[in-house]
């Protein structure tokens, strides 16, 4: 569904780039000029979002450790970063994921089976790059969509149930580790809460609001309400979880310099390993090596891969 709205987004984009384009030439434009302008204007908005969140991130963040300061420099470098892992996620992962993700692998093999869980107007497009470190890993794994952009979590948690059982009976396993970004973290604790713990080995979050985020104010619908900090989701969630986190061993990835969960050690829950990364933003943490070696890790110790 994401896909196909982000493929008729991209449509539109393209043609009233091309009409604006064929007025700038009527105005005496060279074919160059336009070009250069209108590729400008798409690059340039996206950097825009880009550098508006990382400033609202920062004006909302947690406190950092003097090994974990990046600077000025550091923090351009960290922007730039995050916006060009936003073109690729816009241009790419988003609207393309039925080619760029590879088939599920066949079910039934020796380790505990890996179920990604994607987040926040995302798709499995995105898991992409984790995808591929789990498999080079030997993992074997599985990935989904959710169906439904703005509605609340709750359906989500339905859904995401169903994903669990069908690859249980596939595999014959009675554990799954799930992987998650994002809010696929606050759907799967949700998920956690209704049905408990014993079909999950490990859990593993990835840059998720686990205590609500500053910049859920500014999206849209009844899901990024939800994780608005002091939500009436999340104090539910938190009582049914007794204070105490998820009833499975976790791990919990996340980066100090995120651009969209702040403040950062939100991320951070109890009973957990939290791991804190520096210098990756929200979406282009998925791609950074050290988040690789710590998932890989974290499906070592969960069975989910051959033992060295």
């Amino acid at each position: 569904m994401l896909s196909t709205l982000v493929r008729a987004q991209l449509a539109a984009e393209l043609l009233i780039a091309i009409a604006l384009g064929a007025w700038l030439h009527r105005c005496g434009w060279n074919l160059a000029a336009v070009g250069a302008f209108l590729v400008a204007v798409s690059l340039g908005v996206r950097l825009l979002i880009v550098v508006t969140s990382s400033l609202v991130a920062h004006a909302n963040r947690s406190p950092r450790e003097p090994g974990q300061q990046v600077g000025f420099t550091g923090g351009v470098r960290v922007v730039l970063d995050e916006w060009r892992a936003m073109l690729v996620d816009n241009f790419a992962w988003l609207p393309f994921e039925s080619v760029l993700v590879r088939a599920d692998p066949p079910s039934g093999g020796p380790h505990v089976p890996v179920l990604t869980v994607h987040g926040y107007l995302s798709n499995r497009g995105l898991m992409r790059p984790v995808v591929d470190a789990m498999d080079r890993a030997g993992a074997e794994v599985h990935t989904f969509n959710f169906r439904g952009l703005f509605g609340s979590i709750e359906p989500l948690v339905d859904q995401l149930e169903a994903e669990v059982q069908r690859l249980l009976a596939a595999s014959g396993h009675p554990q799954v580790v799930l992987v998650c970004h994002s809010m696929g973290g606050l759907v799967t604790r949700a998920w956690l809460a209704r049905h408990g713990a014993q079909r999950v080995a490990r859990l593993v979050t990835i840059a998720s609001p686990h205590h609500g985020t500053a910049i859920a104010k500014l999206g849209l619908g009844a899901n990024a309400r939800q994780m608005r900090q002091g939500s009436d989701f999340l104090r539910v969630l938190e009582a049914a979880e007794g204070g105490r986190g998820p009833a499975c061993p976790t791990t919990s990835i996340y980066s100090v310099h995120d651009n969209l969960v702040a403040p950062q050690e939100t991320s951070r829950l109890p009973q957990a390993t939290n791991i804190a990364l520096h210098g990756w933003g929200h979406v282009g943490i998925v791609a950074a090596p050290p988040l690789h070696a710590a998932v890989v890790a974290a499906l070592r110790e969960a069975g989910a891969l051959p033992k060295p």
